[in-house]
Formats: C-alpha cells, sequence, structure tokens
C-alpha cells in the first residue's frame, strides 16, 4: 500500500530498560520509584533453580522491598495456574508483579496482573469476551530467554488445557510498566532454548514485516531485528560465552516485540498455537518448525517483502529479481534451522497423526482469531490441513507426498 494511503498510530508504554547487568544496576531504583513496597515474582521451576531468581529477589530484599515468589509457571501456561496465582497474590498482599523468564511466565504475570483485579475466571477476558475495564497492578518484564517479545507487548497467551485451546487476553493495560533487557541473564539458557527462542523470534520478525498490519515504523523495527538475529543466532547458539551474540539476539527479539505488538503475528502462529495446546510442543520450537512452510504458502502474497527477506539469508540473491529471490528463502530457513539443530517436522513426538487429529488442529488453527486475518495470503482451512501434513509424521499419503515433490 502507498504511504500516502495508510494511517496509522504507533506508541509502545513499555519502558526499555538496556544493558549488560542493568538489573543490577537499576531495578531496585525503579520498584522504588513506583513506590511499591511488595513485589510478586512469577517465574517458572527451571530458572528457579538456575540461582537467578534468588539473586534478584535477595537485592531486592536488601534494598528494602519484599518478595513473595512463585515459581509454578509452566510452559504454555494454564488458566488454571493462573487462577492460583492470582489467589497467592492477594494472600501476600502484593502491590505489584515481577515477571523473570521466556513468555511462559510473562504471559502469566500480564494475567494475574488481570484477574487480581477483576471479577470471574481469567478465561472470561479473552479475546471475544469480556474487556478488562478496571485498573490492573503495575508489571515488569526481564526476559531471559532471546525469542519472546512478551516485555513489550500488551497481549497474553492462556492454555485452557480442558478445551485443549490457547486462548488470547488482549488489552493495553497488560502492556508492562517497564522491560529490562539484560543479555548477562541469558548465558545460562541451555542450547536447546537459545536456538528454539531466537528462531522464535525470527519468526516474530518475519511475520510482523509481512503482515497486512504492517506499516513503515513496524518493517524497520522488523527488518533490522531479522538481520541481527541471522547474523548472530548461529554463533549465540556454538558459543553461550559470546556475550556481543547474545546481546544482538536479545535486543532483536525485544525489537520483533515492539513490531508484533502493532502490527501482529499471523500463519505461523495460527497453527503453533493448537500444537502446544494439544501436544505441548514448546512455542518456540513449533514456529521454527512450521516457519519454511507456511513461507512457501505466502511467498505469491509478497514476492518483494519475501525476496528482501532472502537477501539478507543470502546476499548473492541481490542480482536475482523478486520472484526467484522470494523462492529461495523457504529452503535457506530449513538451512538456517538445521545448522541450529531444529527438527524438519513433529516425528519427535512419536505420534502417528490420523486424518482426525489433523482436522482438529485445522480447525482450532482457523479459529485463532488474533492471527488469521494478518496472513498475507488468505488461508483456507484445506490450506492448512495442507500445511500440517508437511510437518506431522505419517499424515500424509502416498499420492499427497507425491503432489507435494512435483509442485516444489
Amino acid at each position: 500500500m502507498y504511504l500516502s494511503q495508510q494511517n496509522f498510530n504507533f506508541s509502545i508504554p513499555t519502558e526499555i530498560v538496556y544493558g549488560i547487568n542493568s538489573v543490577k544496576h537499576k531495578l531496585p531504583d525503579t520498584i522504588r520509584s513506583l513506590q511499591k513496597a511488595k513485589v510478586f515474582v512469577a517465574t517458572d521451576p527451571g530458572l528457579l533453580n538456575t540461582g537467578i531468581i534468588d539473586e534478584v529477589t535477595s537485592l531486592l530484599n536488601k534494598n528494602g522491598i519484599d518478595t513473595a515468589v512463585f515459581a509454578e509457571v509452566e510452559p504454555n501456561p494454564h488458566a488454571q495456574t493462573v487462577m492460583k496465582g492470582a489467589q497467592i497474590y492477594k494472600q501476600e498482599s502484593c502491590e505489584m508483579i515481577l515477571a523473570i523468564g521466556g513468555g511462559s511466565p510473562m504471559d502469566f504475570g500480564k494475567a494475574v496482573s488481570a484477574i487480581v483485579a477483576h471479577e470471574g475466571h481469567i478465561l472470561d477476558y479473552r479475546r471475544g469476551q469480556k474487556p478488562l475495564h478496571k485498573a490492573i497492578p503495575l508489571l515488569i518484564a526481564i526476559p531471559t530467554t532471546v525469542g519472546t517479545g512478551s516485555e513489550v507487548t500488551p497481549v497474553s497467551v492462556i492454555t485452557d488445557h480442558e478445551e485443549g485451546r490457547k486462548y488470547v487476553i488482549a488489552s493495553p493495560m497488560l502492556a508492562p510498566k517497564a522491560a529490562f533487557v539484560d543479555p548477562s541473564l541469558t548465558t545460562s539458557l541451555p542450547r536447546h532454548v537459545v536456538s528454539a527462542t531466537g528462531v522464535d523470534a525470527l519468526v516474530h520478525a518475519i511475520e510482523s514485516y509481512t503482515s497486512l498490519k504492517s506499516n513503515p515504523i513496524t518493517d524497520g523495527l522488523a527488518f533490522e531485528a531479522i538481520k541481527m538475529i541471522k547474523g548472530n543466532l548461529p554463533a549465540s547458539y556454538a558459543h553461550p560465552d559470546n556475550l556481543e551474540a547474545r546481546a544482538q539476539i536479545h535486543l532483536a527479539s525485544t525489537m520483533a516485540g515492539i513490531s508484533f505488538g502493532m502490527a501482529g503475528v499471523a500463519l505461523v502462529h495460527s497453527c503453533s498455537h493448537p500444537m502446544s495446546a494439544l501436544y505441548q510442543v514448546p512455542h518456540g520450537l513449533a514456529n521454527a518448525i512450521l516457519l519454511p512452510h507456511i513461507i512457501e504458502h505466502n511467498l505469491i502474497a509478497n514476492y518483494e517483502k519475501y525476496a528482501n527477506i532472502a537477501r539478507v539469508f543470502e546476499p548473492s540473491l541481490t542480482f536475482e529479481n523478486d520472484r526467484n529471490a522470494a523462492r529461495k528463502l523457504a529452503s535457506l530457513v530449513k538451512e538456517f534451522n538445521k545448522a541450529l539443530d531444529i527438527p524438519n517436522d513433529f516425528s519427535y513426538l512419536k505420534l502417528d497423526f490420523t486424518d482426525e487429529m489433523v482436522d482438529r488442529l485445522s480447525k482450532d488453527a482457523m479459529n485463532d482469531l488474533g492471527t488469521i486475518p494478518n496472513n498475507p495470503r488468505k488461508a483456507e482451512k484445506e490450506d492448512i490441513r495442507q500445511i500440517y501434513k508437511k510437518v506431522l509424521p505419517n499424515a500424509l499419503t502416498k499420492t499427497e507426498l507425491e503432489d507435494v515433490y512435483n509442485r516444489v
């Protein structure tokens, strides 16, 4: 769309505090400036075991700030866990929330913040239901992975395991008051978390860059994030002590988060959400596996933008026209994933996916109303079924496999 024909607003309510050891040097003063004396710390068991949480709570306690730690957040946080966390928040008379970890603790922290101020159940406030209407406790986010972006978005994704669905709670009030982007907190990440969350950030950047809601500001943030991730994620994966590479992808994740907070994400997320809700696939891993196949589906909708991305991955494509360059992107992403030990498909689940299972996944993806409308190419249910069949073991018939290879 021509710029002269666009209208958009851009604002980000979250203060970003970036730098090595920024948590150590600036977090207590930030909380004191908010005049809060007791903090509800939301995190997960794995991070608790690293000692990072003890370091942060000791820092706060030494500065006269009391803490109550809730370390039961699971991957793809459950609605029931949110309700339990809200109860403890009230019992402990907490005054604000500090979410430390990956996307799950941050989404959990946002949801707790919402429900402690509202009556009923957290899922009463999912997208399409009741809006948040009361002031909620302030939240500070400290990301310790390299690929969530949740520290700068007004969105929380919560899983209803009884229904096997992920739901979005979205409101400008959910945006964190501040985000501490401190690369020094990411050096203890396991390698598989670095790769999966790093490609998750890449997905955020690519989907917001190609989203129907994109604009020149989100494009600039997303495209720069793509370049930073492509140039630094392999080095960061190869050696955790490469602090410059780790710093680059940590900040790139936040930049991609700002971009998709406005431009949105699309079909990769539509398809990954059901995989996480039904089969507990980590969100970043699901996104990484699905990405190249959805790029193939979307190409014809915007050859120019996908060609721009392809040229980041392979500069020699500068000499190819947009259509030819764009057609190379999916294979380039597959090679990138392979170097990071991302699996090609979901075979590791050791499940044989029946037609009924694929149909349920496709139906849930089509109903992911916060993502499907942003996709550059309109996706029908049969399109999504065919995408799933490429990544689900034993889901493609022999005839369908031959058809896929012939089209490629």
